[in-house]
């Protein structure tokens, strides 16, 4: 062992080792070749991107072919029966007609089929073995039908009605075309529109009469007149004119018929009647002139007959409730509170005319109670009739004692001082306590 030579390490076996770690040969070389300065380097090179030179076209026939494809999908609709074809792939047709300019084609397309449809609904109306009920409840189906159908179809055609229809303001949209085309081919047609009008006032009369009618079926329908335009020329100028000639005679029977106090109730009744029938499926323009019919002819027109047949029974039994009811019923109509004021101020200058032949001390106690009695009165019907006290309490209080001091003016005034004096102390101290 001690005759062997000793082996030599092999530094050549670590010749191109650094740390340990072998770099591949050709690591080695560019390294070299960099640390040896070379000046070779790769050129960079830019992607650059180039249009088609000429734009895709649509396979052979596709216009047609999508059309074909769009028409039984709105024949679908229109017939309610399954769509063959996925709402996607209908709606990427649509775009991809109007990318390639077919948008004109296609809204004139689209517009003739539905109106081809509307046309043909027409024939099931004119049928004369329908009543009206029948009827009313058939061209309700109509519509919601064709309400529901548009929004479907104009789901589908969206990207149209959103680029091409919204670029063109003179076309409507597709649910507004939807509405032309019901308005022009079916309730403007006077057989349908006649029979509808007069199917809803029935509804309406007998309502008013106390039946039972089908209160969803008349707001549906004035719903439709109102979104078609139609409804204050085809409807409510007939409404108004038939509660018009209702009341009035309605009012004329009656006040020969009811006692005050009864037929104020019945106007009241009316009144409350007619506002909810605007809240429940008339137009809200319609609130205003309907609610002066009720007025003008139920109160308008009797105030006078009213106030002479029942004002001074209320006054003797001091029914404050029913002169309340009196005065907030007078204060609808022009000019009402002036007749109603002028009223009562005579009637209590006849119970002063009436106490002049009387003994003194009689006399006196009753003019007394006589005023005093006047003075709650007022208090009582102004106060429950109106909340603006410090707006209408100055009238009637001066008109009450105008009254008074012509009973006082009569005869004996030194000796009824105290009755103006205590009237007025009751005014006072009850507006005080009612303001605060």
């Amino acid at each position: 062992m001690a005759d062997e030579p000793q082996k030599k390490p092999q530094l050549s076996a670590l010749v191109g080792h650094t740390n340990g770690l072998t770099k591949p040969a050709s690591l080695a070389a560019a390294a070299t070749r960099a640390g040896g300065g070379g000046s070779a380097t790769a050129s960079s090179k830019k992607l650059v991107i180039k249009n088609f030179r000429e734009r895709p076209k649509l396979p052979d026939n596709y216009t047609q072919d999508t059309w074909q494809k769009l028409h039984e999908a709105v024949g679908a609709i229109q017939s309610s029966i399954s769509i063959k074809y996925n709402l996607e792939e209908l709606y990427q047709a649509v775009e991809n007609l109007c990318s390639y300019k077919v948008s004109a084609t296609l809204y004139k397309q689209l517009r003739q089929v539905c109106e081809d449809h509307v046309k043909a609904q027409i024939l099931q109306f004119r049928e004369d073995s329908l009543d009206s009920l029948l009827f009313l409840k058939k061209i309700n189906k109509c519509w919601q039908d064709h309400c529901r159908q548009m929004i479907m179809i104009r789901s589908i055609f969206l990207f149209l009605d959103r680029t091409y229809v919204l670029q063109n303001s003179m076309l409507p949209s597709i649910w507004d075309m939807g509405l032309e085309l019901f308005r022009n081919h079916v309730i403007s047609d006077k057989q349908v529109q006649n029979k509808t009008i007069d199917g809803i006032l029935l509804l309406i009369e007998r309502e008013r009469n106390g039946e039972a009618v089908d209160r969803s079926l008349l707001r549906s329908l004035l719903s439709m007149l109102s979104d078609l335009q139609v409804y204050k020329e085809s409807f409510e100028q007939r409404f108004l004119e038939e509660t018009n000639c209702l009341y009035a005679a309605e009012g004329q029977r009656l006040m020969q018929e009811r006692e005050v106090p009864e037929y104020l109730h019945h106007v009241n009744k009316r009144l409350e009647e007619e506002g909810d029938r605007v809240i429940t499926y008339l137009d809200h323009s319609t609130q205003k002139p309907l609610i002066a019919c009720v007025e003008k002819q139920l109160l308008g027109e009797h105030l006078s007959a009213i106030l002479q047949k029942g004002l001074d029974n209320l006054l003797d039994e001091n029914r404050i409730s029913d002169l309340t009811q009196t005065y907030q019923l007078f204060s609808r109509v022009k000019g009402g509170q002036q007749i109603l004021l002028q009223h009562w101020s005579e009637y209590i200058k006849n119970k002063g005319n009436a106490l002049q032949f009387m003994n003194l001390t009689g006399r006196d106690c009753e003019m007394s109670r006589c005023c005093v009695n006047e003075g709650e009165v007022v208090l009582s019907v102004k106060y429950d009739g109106l909340d603006d006290l410090q707006r209408s309490i100055p009238t009637q209080t001066i008109l009450f004692c105008d009254s008074v001091m012509h009973i006082l003016n009569l005869r004996y005034l030194g000796s009824l001082v105290f009755v103006l004096l205590h009237s007025e102390m009751l005014l006072e101290k009850d507006v005080s306590k009612r303001s605060q």
